[in-house]
């Protein structure tokens, strides 16, 4: 059955006193009391007076007795109860004595209301061991009860109440509980030690000292072991009962006799964690004395654990190392002694490869004792067949060299310096082996994932150290030389806060700026030294830098002194530590001769735009008057027109001094006296050259003739659209540029090909790449060149 919570009572519930531990309340009236106190005519019940015989029976019968009841009445369900059940209200007491019974009890009423329904419809029902979860003492507590809903029937025999007898079994329900929980976790640890002791993975020993004549303990015998036993220590089964430990492993370390013997002649247990030499195995147990000679011994191998531990301190002390060390040499040394130690082997050796991938320098390595040092120079290739490998970055791990077939064809190099196994960890840095990390031992040697991952995690760190004190050394030249550099450089670098105040001038900059000292200007607003629009620039400026955009502008400002200036700037974010903008680089340079320049360049080219025009109108003039009796006048006004639209192509140019133009304004300029709204211009912002421009501006003028005479510009439906886009051909840009006609009449390839059909195959640089379709909806033309030769053109 699921528990019903039973909340506190609501902040609008009377309570005259605080709730004790017991559930009782303080100072809180009696129950039988409030029978005459409560004024009975404001609730349903009315006058006591008033009241049925069967309600005055019901009331006395419950106040008369010691177990708790209450009581619901009328279709109102006004509910009473006896000082017994008051504990179980809690603070809700004396409120609930005469409110309805949905009132007394708001948070539960969902789920006892078919129940009190039920029993209003004269049935009766009883609960064992309901479980309730209540907050009557201010903090929810699991309860149980036992309890029952009778009817009580009035007068006319009809039901007019509800009689509840209830008793809380809490304790006896917890009691039980816990005697169960008990039974069955005592059920639950023998079957475990049962199965534990029937399927012991850890070895066990019952073993006996062995004593000389003098009573001296010399050696121990082992009188039982289980097989787990014979699996961590690797014999094989059976071989070991009744024989001592000096015969079962010849050398073995005295301290595995010698600790065991002292144990039995002290009594006292001992926990201990050992390596068996021979075995290259590491056990960790508890050894207790069981009477007379004997003890007993409960262990498990920990070699993973222990190697584990010594390779996870190895790399902590090389990563102290490490940081502690400045000299490359002194790296290297300590890095590969650290190696050496914790793997057991002979040689550990780290040398850096050249640029050419042929020279393998080793500055010096580690030895153990006997073996000798491999420091010098070497080529890849002696390393013979598994050079590429170290070429290509893949470690090298040989387990034996006679059986590995890189090797195995001639091992004497190899074997001639004590090398018989080996790992070489190759370190590539983009894209080509930069180190080597080599690992030696005398003998074969299975080389556990876990080994090479520290040889794989030592090489790297070694690097990464060797890396950083060269990149530390490079730091301190740069800063060096970038000193020089500021103090040297004619241009104004500024370092701006992000609220845009100045927080820092290069030497040269305060030059330039006529400073001589920085405090007079640090701290000040920098948007408020330049002039005009300078101002709204700088500000947009730093607002673009904030989000990590580099922004260029030119604009006046004064020096210090006063000198009027103008300078080119630019506005570049400073990112900090965490990668977020921390600051803003401002460098400005002094274009005062530059500015003074384009202006009259800017007065020439006008003056160039408007002796061209002239030209021009002379050039047309002398057209109309030469060719005016020609028989053929479209051909003049053809003629005409290219003029105008040489001259259009003209205008943009000399507004961008002859070095290039938008390719949207040379479309608009082309067109325009076609009637823009009959044409779609779509593209990104493309610039062209000279010789490009021109060439566009009498293509676009030719098509657009042809439309007006042919296609979709001799109706009023008809559109274009000219489109342009920059895409990738061949790992270069390449521009292409389509007009496409539609609301016209059917295209038909002309049968005579003039002089306006070779402008517009001629293409966007006079070369060509000019695709032409003539389709039912209308001319298709499509013209491709790549992006420099338009741009350069």
């Amino acid at each position: 059955m699921a528990i019903i919570k039973v909340e506190e009572a609501t902040a609008g519930m009377v309570s005259n006193g605080e709730g004790d531990a017991g559930g009782h309340v303080h100072d809180a009236p009696q129950a039988s009391d409030m029978l005459s106190t409560v004024d009975w005519n404001t609730t349903a019940l009315g006058p006591r007076s008033d009241w049925p015989a069967s309600l005055r029976t019901a009331v006395d019968i419950m106040m008369a007795s010691g177990h708790a009841m209450c009581l619901a009445w009328g279709p109102e369900r006004t509910f009473l109860y006896n000082d017994a059940y008051a504990p179980i209200l809690g603070k809700r007491h004396p409120f609930a004595f005469g409110v309805t019974f949905a009132e007394a009890w708001p948070d539960v009423w969902d789920e006892i209301k078919p129940l009190v329904e039920r029993t209003f419809a004269g049935e009766t029902s009883t609960f064992r061991d309901m479980p309730l979860l209540m907050t009557r003492n201010g903090y929810p507590e699991e309860t149980w009860w036992s309890f029952s809903y009778s009817p009580v029937r009035g007068e006319n025999g009809e039901v007019a109440g509800l009689l509840n007898v209830t008793l809380e079994t809490t304790d006896r329900v917890k009691a039980e509980r816990e005697r169960d929980a008990a039974t069955a976790e005592l059920q639950r640890s023998e079957l475990k030690w049962r199965h534990l002791f029937e399927t012991l993975e850890e070895g066990f020993i019952l073993g006996k000292v062995v004593r000389d004549a003098a009573g001296h303990i010399i050696d121990w015998c082992y009188e039982e072991v289980n097989d787990a036993w014979y699996d961590l220590v690797g014999i094989e089964r059976g071989c070991a009962v009744g024989r001592t430990i000096r015969e079962v492993f010849p050398g073995i370390e005295d301290e595995w006799v010698l600790e065991f013997a002292r144990v039995v002649e002290t009594g006292q247990a001992i926990r201990f964690t050992r390596q068996v030499g021979n075995l290259q195995r590491w056990y960790d147990g508890v050894c207790q004395p069981a009477g007379g000679d004997l003890f007993t011994v409960l262990f498990l191998e920990v070699t993973d654990r222990v190697q584990s531990d010594q390779r996870r301190e190895a790399l902590a002390e090389l990563g102290r190392v490490l940081t502690a060390i400045d000299d490359p040499e002194d790296i290297v040394r300590a890095a590969t002694g650290i190696i050496g130690r914790t793997l057991c082997v002979g040689r550990v050796g780290y040398g850096t490869v050249g640029e050419d991938g042929e020279t393998f320098v080793v500055p010096n390595d580690w030895t153990a004792e006997g073996y000798a040092s491999l420091a010098g120079t070497y080529r890849m290739d002696d390393y013979g067949g598994y050079a590429e490998d170290l070429r290509e970055g893949r470690m090298v791990v040989i387990p034996d060299v006679r059986l590995d077939p890189r090797t195995a064809e001639d091992t004497g190099p190899l074997e001639s310096v004590a090398v018989r196994s080996l790992v070489n960890r190759p370190i590539k840095e983009r894209g080509r082996t930069v180190a080597i990390l080599y690992v030696n031992d005398s003998v074969p040697r299975e080389w556990t994932s876990e080994e090479l991952q520290l040889i794989a995690d030592a090489g790297n760190r070694t690097w990464t150290a060797l890396e950083r004190r060269r990149a530390e050394k490079e730091a301190r030249e740069t800063a060096t030389f970038l000193s020089s550099v500021l103090a040297a450089s004619t241009d104004c670098i500024k370092v701006v806060e992000l609220d845009g105040r100045l927080s820092f001038m290069s030497e040269g900059g305060m030059k330039v700026m006529d400073i001589s000292d920085f405090n007079a200007v640090k701290g000040c607003p920098w948007p408020d030294l330049l002039k005009e629009n300078g101002p709204a620039y700088v500000r947009e400026a730093i607002q673009a830098a904030k989000l990590g955009e580099t922004r260029h502008f030119e604009a006046p400002a004064d020096t210090f002194i006063g000198t009027p200036k103008h300078w080119s700037i630019s506005v570049s974010p400073i990112p900090g530590p965490n990668g977020e903008v921390a600051r803003i680089l401002s460098v400005s340079r002094d274009i005062t001769e530059l500015h003074q320049a384009r202006e009259q360049q800017l007065l020439l080219n006008g003056e160039l735009a408007h002796r061209i025009k002239n030209t021009m109108s002379v050039v047309q003039a002398i057209a109309h008057q030469t060719l005016g009796r020609a028989e053929d006048q479209k051909a003049v006004e053809a003629f005409g027109k290219r003029l105008g639209a040489l001259a259009s192509a003209n205008d943009v140019l000399t507004r961008d001094n002859w070095s290039s133009a938008k390719l949207e304004e040379v479309a608009h300029g082309a067109l325009s006296t076609f009637g823009e709204d009959r044409f779609v211009l779509t593209g990104p912002d493309v610039t062209i050259g000279p010789r490009a421009t021109l060439a566009l501006s009498l293509m676009l003028h030719e098509l657009a003739t042809n439309a007006a005479k042919y296609g979709a510009l001799s109706t009023p439906e008809g559109t274009v659209s000219v489109t342009w886009a920059v895409r990738s051909d061949g790992g270069k840009d390449a521009l292409d540029l389509s007009w496409i006609e539609r609301g016209g009449p059917p295209a038909l390839e002309p049968t005579r090909k003039g002089f306006g059909s070779r402008i517009i195959r001629m293409g966007l640089s006079g070369s060509g790449g000019v695709e032409l379709r003539y389709e039912t909806e209308g001319l298709t033309m499509r013209a491709t060149a790549p992006l420099y030769q338009i741009q350069e053109a």
